[in-house]
């Protein structure tokens, strides 16, 4: 496998969206019994990094849920409640344990119920193996940003070193993809049950995935004599894996809506999010620091594509 400091750099930000490194937690009180209902409606968003704002100046006004009930207030003049539950690092069966353990105390009384699962389900694959394979060359990939050009380059020889046998690479990622998507199916039907056990009458809504590493071509899974396939391209084919799961989930039941983001975002250049992809990294030896959270327009078009939805407009 073709190894170099952009590639270590994006696995960094993988990280921090599974939430390796990362104490942040849900804004929405998970402790203690809500107080009173207050008026108007009320939104409850489940989901990971992405949907917390990870990354955000600040993320209880500029993250998507936020600004979808502000769009919905103005849009019909009634007071929208925002109860975010998002963490960080949250993959499909940390959200099972989180609806079991009642830590959504305002899904109850919902009157609509956000999604966004399963990213994390992917790039936990691509973290890690590259954690284990860093470990195992005694580096913490979390503290990866604040590395020295000498301690990257140590680090891309050291794995290098590691990662030489291509197809055996290949092969491990592959059975560790299959496994989550697999695991991935089948939660989905658990977190189904667990919120219609709690909530019989809200509109749900289930987000797919989009690529944040659309772009990054001249990263190539494969050896530099024979190269193989581009790290985003790699990285899309195992992305349209996990929204074709998602898509045939909610296609089952005619109580759940689809929302697809990862259109938008593909069709956005460069892609919304807090570290995107450049030339200052595919076209030199310069390095940027990838981060794959949505950016501040990445969220507005997380929003924006959520409120076409619930208009009926997508």
């Amino acid at each position: 496998m073709k190894l170099n400091k952009a590639i270590a750099a994006a696995a960094s930000g993988c990280l921090l969206l599974t939430g390796c490194g990362s104490n942040e937690s849900s804004t929405a009180s998970s402790s203690s019994a809500p107080a009173a209902e207050p008026s108007g409606l009320s939104m409850v968003t489940l989901g990971d990094s992405i949907s917390y704002g990870y990354g955000l100046s600040d993320p209880t006004t500029e993250r998507y849920s936020a600004l979808l009930t502000g769009m919905l207030e103005q849009k019909d003049s009634r007071k929208w409640n925002d109860y975010n539950y998002a963490l960080s690092g949250d993959d499909s069966s940390d959200l099972i344990e989180r609806l079991q353990t009642g830590k959504a105390l305002r899904l109850p009384s919902a009157d609509v119920i956000v999604v966004e699962i399963g990213a994390n389900n992917l790039l936990g694959v691509l973290t890690s193996y590259m954690s284990e394979t860093a470990e195992a060359n005694g580096i913490d990939l979390n503290t990866i940003d604040s590395m020295t050009d000498e301690e990257l380059d140590s680090l891309q020889s050291d794995m290098m070193e590691q990662l030489q046998d291509t197809d055996a690479v290949m092969a491990e990622f592959g059975k560790r993809i299959d496994e989550n998507l697999e695991r991935l199916t089948a939660d989905l039907e658990t977190i189904y049950s667990l919120l219609r056990e709690k909530n019989s009458s809200a509109e749900i809504y289930f987000m797919n995935v989009y690529n944040p590493f659309r772009g990054m071509s001249d990263y190539v899974i494969g050896t530099e004599e024979e190269i193989g396939q581009a790290f985003g391209d790699y990285a899309q084919d195992q992305i349209d894996r996990c929204n074709k799961i998602i898509a045939d989930f909610t296609a089952a039941h005619s109580d759940l809506h689809f929302v697809d983001i990862a259109a938008p975002f593909a069709a956005t250049d460069p892609v919304p999010i807090i570290g995107a992809v450049s030339e200052q990294i595919t076209g030199s030896e310069e390095v940027q620091y990838v981060d794959p959270h949505p950016n501040a327009d990445g969220q507005k078009l997380i929003a924006d594509t959520m409120l076409k939805a619930m208009r009926g407009d997508a």
